[in-house]
């Protein structure tokens, strides 16, 4: 047989190949592996889901306030430790959206509000509503409702409706308390202000002042929601409310 034919030659380059292409893939692959403590956009699963809302008919800015043991979470301060405001609903102000056919604004009848709980921290959540602001003739009582839900596993914690009488009430719908494997315990509705202080009283870190009450407990005279760090927002001149 020729001699030629007994190289070996053909066989080491395709060998050598071969090793080359898995080494290519292997750097590639190694480039393409990302580290997850660098990944800062992936958020914790939603452990607690707090969902206000009230009649999407009326043009009226209700604000949810959740109070937790790392502070006050509202429109002024979205994100407090584990818990976060996912939207700040204005009324029919921020509910309007642009149709692309009629070339006008449509207005969304949702007036809704959602906090996330994203963790477990022991202590105490309190959850209030303050109706915040009025636009039109919507000065009329109004029925809110609130809903807390644990997702893992599901089960709903509190569900309940509230009659607010006048602009600038503030109502507490649920206290209670958490433990460190995130299960809830001392649930009550005792009230506890957390955006408005009365009179004679101490404001604490995060909370407004009344300068008077009447007769029915409803605020009277000028009033002061200071305004803290976070999702401030503009109103009309005719708000009685300054700092919102």
């Amino acid at each position: 047989m020729n001699a030629r034919y007994n190289s070996n030659l053909a066989f080491v380059d395709l060998l050598f190949n071969l090793i080359l292409g898995f080494a290519f893939l292997f750097i590639v692959a190694f480039f393409l592996i990302n580290d997850p403590t660098e990944d800062k956009d992936v958020e914790a699963k939603v452990e607690y889901m707090i969902i206000m809302d009230w009649d999407g008919d009326r043009d009226i800015d209700m604000d949810l306030w959740v109070q937790s043991p790392s502070g006050l979470v509202g429109f002024r301060s979205p994100n407090v430790g584990y818990v976060n405001l996912d939207r700040d609903d204005l009324g029919h102000r921020n509910d309007s959206i642009l149709n692309k056919t009629t070339k006008k604004r449509e207005i969304v009848k949702l007036n809704r509000e959602v906090v996330n709980v994203r963790g477990f921290q022991t202590g105490e959540y309190t959850i209030n509503a303050h109706w915040f602001f009025t636009r039109g003739d919507n000065a009329k009582p109004l029925d809110v409702n609130m809903q807390v839900i644990k997702l893992n596993p599901y089960k709903e914690v509190y569900t309940g409706t509230k009659k607010f009488a006048w602009k600038g009430q503030e109502q507490t719908f649920i206290r209670f308390s958490m433990k460190d494997d995130g299960d809830y315990w001392k649930m009550t509705d005792l009230p506890k202000n957390l955006v408005l202080v009365p009179p004679g009283s101490t404001p604490s870190s995060g909370q407004g002042t009344f300068s008077s009450y009447n007769s029915m407990g409803s605020p009277s005279g000028s009033s002061t929601v200071p305004r803290g760090s976070g999702a401030g927002r503009e109103v009309e001149d005719e708000d009685p409310w300054s700092g919102d």
